[in-house]
């Protein structure tokens, strides 16, 4: 109870007022009948159905078949969209095939896990079977969220009550025409309604995770309006329960809780449920709101250079997708995009075409929790090259063309083959700046024919800074088109505390640490006890280099000023410059995280090698120099130590982590040198 007053501190009267209204809602659900929780928003519904003479419920389900969806173009030309996907996406059309074999033999590859099993061709939806628990089925409010204790990691149980599995199952139905899919879909959506009782089990306790599986729900029902096995006794239930969905999250907003994409997404939810329901009670009100916030919260969580205000790309790509499906939906209604909508979605996708690896994936900065708004294709998580793609036919922008490489089957699932044909009438642009400054966001982008460098001087978070790693002046590399030095990853939220703590930490990123501690200390899985303030000190381009210096002050609690150089030649190599100022004796690391396809070997002349292990091709030397060292100091030592890196909220995968090691009570700065192969 004192932790919690404590949060209350400082507290705008707005935030406490609307905080005790949830939580006095959340108490009359407990010690009230849940039918009258939920019977007021249903009661409406229902009787706005029966006014337009809706009473049986075939005639509900006849209704909605036949009633204009103003929905994802794919859908208003079935027949071009198959034919597309057949001649332009043969290995996506597989793939979905082999998905949805399966799932109906009960199999999922959810977040970074493959198979994973719930229990039977019915899943268990409060089973975790990570951790082997079974969540009770108890009011939503009295399960401590950041606890697994009792339930395991909520992630993987939420994963797969989000529902968007569905998507597969309905894909394949359409390519195939095989009943059994559709079966499987409604003994899905049936079996849950049955379990999840309104308001009762873990899968109530997130408004987010409800929006998502509403969304789910809605795009079913498009793959499946015609299926002979749809029984309109499912789709009321299904009514129902959307409008109980959207009655929740109305009710239990985010708004001062996760003002982020949680919000965004729990308004991008109502939304679709407003816009489906169009015509009946409460669904004008529910599009509103949502529309409203999605709109509002732009100025609010997208800078003027288009990063995201949480330093994290994963999110990032979130909020991308998520107002590129509003942009797409506004769009089949016959409406314009709101001028703040087009001219901040521009600016995201700009910010995220720059962050593009050669490989076609984001640098994984900051938190990564598994999820994506659409899984279409099996790509991985950071590959942002489907976003842009669609982002490339809403703005008509060859510069996104060419980032994305070609046109994604994403693109044909949201816009259709009209979608693919503008994407293809494009022509491609090639970005013109190798340097770019995202000064706002404090990340800084320089790219050439050899190498690509981000390098990381922003805020440490938002608010609380929930998602955000201590990564200060961290960076990552890519040279001769290959990743060289990433970025961990996260791993886990709250299923292991070790884990969560040491993948955001300093050491999980290519940063010095100072006497093992690292720039900012956690408290939580979703705070911390401190962070750095980091200032770029100079950013100049010119023909012949860039040159980019930055401090952070996190280690002045060990007497420590830390400034980090790089100097990135056009055709001399990269330099990398640690300066140190102080006149304590410290333990100073700076941390190398390699990708798991490049291995490392050392040479007795202060020199590693790194090459690709496919082919054992030699890649870059990194020469070491310690500068301005006294006479009998140690000049530092090279460790290679194995490690492993998270691509995929879940997953871990090995990988080798280079450390340079020096013990100094005055000042000295370190200078590694990345000589590529070809001038070595």
């Amino acid at each position: 109870m004192i932790a919690k007053l404590k949060k209350l501190k400082g507290r705008s009267f707005a935030e406490l007022m609307f905080r005790g209204k949830q939580t006095l809602s959340a108490l009359a659900e407990q010690v009230g009948p849940l039918a009258e929780a939920t019977g007021r928003d249903i009661g409406a519904f229902a009787r706005s159905l029966r006014g337009k003479g809706l009473d049986a419920p075939a005639d509900i389900l006849k209704y909605f078949r036949e009633r204009e969806h103003l929905f994802f173009p794919s859908f208003s030309d079935r027949g071009g969209t198959l034919a597309a996907l057949k001649e332009r996406f043969p290995r996506e059309r597989d793939g979905i095939i082999r998905r949805a074999e399966k799932l109906l033999s009960g199999s999922y590859d959810l977040l970074g896990h493959t198979g994973l099993s719930f229990g039977g061709a019915l899943p268990d939806w409060h089973f975790d079977p990570i951790a082997r628990k079974h969540s009770p089925l108890r009011h939503w409010s009295r399960f401590d969220e950041n606890d697994p204790s009792e339930t395991g990691d909520k992630k993987a149980i939420w994963e797969l009550n989000r529902h968007q599995y569905f998507t597969t199952l309905g894909q394949a139905y359409w390519i195939t025409g095989d009943e059994t899919f559709a079966d499987a879909f409604l003994a899905h959506v049936q079996d849950w309604i049955e379990k999840n009782p309104p308001k009762l089990g873990l899968n109530w306790i997130s408004s987010l995770e409800i929006a998502y599986r509403s969304i789910s729900w809605i795009w079913a029902f498009h793959y499946f309006k015609n299926s002979s096995s749809f029984r309109p006794e499912i789709f009321v239930k299904m009514l129902n329960g959307l409008v109980c969905n959207a009655q929740h999250i109305e009710r239990y907003l985010s708004t001062y809780s996760s003002p982020n994409t949680h919000l965004t997404g729990e308004a991008l939810g109502l939304y679709f449920i407003g816009t489906f329901l169009r015509g009946f009670a409460g669904a004008e009100r529910w599009a509103r709101i949502g529309y409203e916030i999605l709109i509002g919260e732009l100025e609010r969580q997208i800078r003027a250079d288009g990063g995201y205000v949480e330093q994290a790309t994963h999110y990032q790509r979130y909020t991308a997708d998520f107002y590129l499906a509003l942009a797409i939906l506004r769009r089949a209604e016959g409406r314009r995009l709101d001028t703040v909508h087009e001219a901040k979605l521009a600016k995201l996708l700009e910010f995220l075409m720059c962050l593009v690896q050669p490989n076609g994936e984001a640098p994984l900065t900051g938190d990564e929790d598994g999820g994506r708004l659409h899984f279409f294709d099996d790509r991985g998580i950071a590959d942002l090259r489907p976003t842009l793609s669609v982002g490339a036919a809403v703005f008509n922008d060859g510069r996104l063309k060419f980032a994305s490489g070609d046109a994604s089957v994403e693109l044909l699932w949201l816009m259709g083959p009209a979608g693919l044909a503008a994407f293809d009438a494009l022509n491609r642009v090639p970005m013109r700046e190798t340097a770019r400054a995202f000064q706002e966001s404090g990340v800084y982008v320089v790219r050439d024919s050899a190498n690509f460098v981000v390098i990381d001087c922003g805020q440490h978070g938002f608010m609380n800074c929930g998602h955000a790693h201590a990564d200060a002046l961290s960076f990552v590399a890519s040279f001769l088109g290959m990743p060289v030095f990433v970025d961990s990853g996260t791993y886990t939220y709250t299923a292991d505390r070790n884990a969560r703590d040491y993948f955001r930490s300093s050491s999980a990123h290519n940063c010095l640490t100072v006497n093992g501690s690292g720039s900012a200390e956690p408290d939580g899985p979703f705070s911390w006890k401190h962070w750095p303030d980091s200032k770029v000190l100079e950013w100049n381009c010119d023909d012949t280099e860039v040159v980019f210096r930055g401090l952070h002050n996190g280690y002045e609690r060990f007497g420590v000023e830390y400034e980090r150089e790089f100097r990135i030649g056009r055709s001399s190599g990269v330099f990398l410059i640690d300066k140190v100022r102080t006149n304590v004796s410290n333990k100073f690391t700076i941390n190398f995280i390699l990708s798991p396809l490049i291995e490392a070997e050392m040479h007795s002349d202060d020199r590693v090698i790194l090459r690709a292990k496919d082919g054992k091709q030699d890649l870059l030397a990194i020469v070491t120099k310690v500068i301005e060292k006294t006479s009998g100091d140690e000049c530092g030592a090279w460790q290679i130590e194995p490690a492993h890196i998270s691509p995929r909220y879940g997953m871990l995968v090995p990988t080798t982590k280079l450390i340079f090691s020096i013990d100094r009570n005055a000042d000295f700065e370190v200078e590694n040198r990345f000589v590529l192969s070809r001038t070595n």
